[in-house]
């Protein structure tokens, strides 16, 4: 650290008791909302999150973006990301095995589609059903037109709301985590390698707290996603938090504690102290330690309280020794981890947190606690004012210790990397976090914000689903 779209979708009204050849009345069904395939359990999907013509449909795991928000309208037509694309037969064939896409809506009759009231969807022009290919049920598979025969594969159903999957598997690493906190991580889970979340870090000195959150919205209309906060920079930022998540964004503390004994300050996180002593009870670090942690814990527990889930983000930069966590080496380090993740989750009941282990910008194995105390992986590195680097070289190093299944942050940042970047070298981290003041103003030109606040793969705070 330095010191210095696809809004969330209302239930489609769509009646699958409803006799076939039965459409709503009016010009349009309600709100877009997902489509969920009953044999897979995955949305249909336009690759990708892209709205050219020609994009691709498949399914994937349901994540409440507007490439996965349908709506069927009165003269049939299945539209997507808002009405401004429409369900498309290239060519319009009436092959079996055509592979469906999106389309500037023409009206034409390969724009035609009829629900049924078994769930399938037929094509008008060709009378054959969209059918997920050979009846598989993993993300990427293709959706095309079909002879019709009643299985599941060729059944859909409106989905229960936006977010992640239904059927999400992914398993915080406390097993008593709120159900809040699961749907946090589920929806992290959902967007890695699909999209990346923003996230901007206040500062609470330059023009208050709300300085760069309203630089961005002045600039592209836009709020991140993520509102980071830290509780040694403001030991009052739990209002704030909860205010965020109230609006249906996403809060991520950190902690930069001073080292114990020492001020409980950025210069105070730079000081020598032995972490033998920090977790030996009795001393006079350790019970300046267990002080400072009881303050975290009781601020994260006003969240908890207050029903929102939090990206907890404690001894950033793991193996960057000028912080006093990481001076001592990695198995130092770890314990460390370990006995904070023990103490907010055993002693003190922390159940809304999703815990995220940030390295520096060299990530060395040896600072990783391990998957069983750690939901995110990360790194952070500052790239100079105006360098838009995707960083693949940072984030295959961290993949290359954390394993393909565990999503990774860039969790801080000065320059954003070029969304169009990161998606053409496969530069999957699946959020970034923005440092305050002139990390964010003179890092990043004006255009440039524009640009990745206005961008398909990058998801602001009026794109996430209800986590609530």
């Amino acid at each position: 650290m330095r010191t210095l779209r696809r809004t969330g979708r209302a239930l489609l009204a769509l009646a699958l008791s409803l006799p076939a050849l039965t459409l709503v009345a009016g010009p349009a069904t309600a709100a877009p909302a997902p489509l969920v395939g009953v044999a897979s359990n995955r949305c249909l999907d336009v690759v990708g999150a892209s709205n050219a013509d020609g994009a691709l449909v498949d399914i994937w795991d349901c994540n409440g973006q507007s490439n996965q928000g349908w709506e069927f309208t009165a003269a049939g037509e299945l539209r997507v990301f808002s009405g401004g694309r429409c369900l498309n037969v290239p060519n319009g064939s009436t092959a079996p095995g055509t592979r469906l896409a999106i389309w500037a809506c023409t009206g034409g009759a390969n724009q035609k589609f009829r629900l049924n009231s078994n769930g399938s969807i037929t094509a008008t022009q060709s009378g054959l059903c969209l059918d997920v290919a050979n009846q598989a049920t993993a993300n990427g598979t293709a959706v095309t037109l079909w002879n019709c025969n009643g299985q599941t594969n060729q059944q859909w159903r409106t989905g229960t709301g936006p977010g992640p999957s239904p059927t999400c598997s992914v398993n915080p690493v406390n097993p008593n985590a709120t159900a809040q906190a699961r749907k946090l991580l589920c929806y992290v889970y959902s967007q890695y390698g699909n999209h990346i979340l923003s996230g901007q870090q206040e500062s609470t000195w330059i023009g208050g707290p709300d300085y760069e959150i309203n630089h961005i919205r002045n600039n592209t209309g836009k709020y991140p996603a993520i509102r980071a906060l830290d509780y040694g920079d403001s030991k009052d930022y739990a209002s704030r938090a909860i205010a965020w998540w109230n609006a249906g964004g996403i809060p991520m503390v950190g902690y930069h504690m001073g080292a114990p004994t020492h001020p409980d300050t950025y210069e105070g996180t730079q000081q020598t102290v032995s972490i033998n002593a920090v977790l030996t009870p009795g001393t006079a670090q350790y019970n300046s330690f267990i002080q400072r942690l009881d303050g975290a814990a009781a601020s994260l527990q006003q969240l908890e309280n207050a029903g929102a889930a939090v990206i907890w983000r404690p001894f950033h930069e793991a193996g960057g020794t000028w912080f006093w966590w990481s001076k001592e080496g990695g198995a130092q380090y770890n314990r460390l981890w370990r006995f904070m993740y023990n103490y907010f989750t055993n002693t003190k009941g922390l159940n809304n947190l999703v815990w995220l282990h940030g390295y520096n910008g060299q990530p060395q194995a040896s600072f990783y606690p391990g998957k069983s105390v750690v939901d995110i992986g990360g790194a952070d590195t500052y790239a100079g004012n105006g360098n838009y680097d995707p960083l693949n070289a940072m984030y295959n190093s961290v993949r290359n210790i954390v394993g393909s299944t565990i999503p990774i942050a860039l969790h801080e940042n000065g320059p954003i990397p070029d969304p169009d970047r990161l998606q053409s070298t496969g530069t999957r981290w699946v959020l970034f976090g923005t440092w305050h003041g002139n990390h964010l103003t003179q890092g990043n030109s004006i255009s440039h914000l524009q640009k990745v606040y206005n961008h398909s793969y990058v998801v602001t705070r009026d794109e996430l689903p209800n986590l609530k």
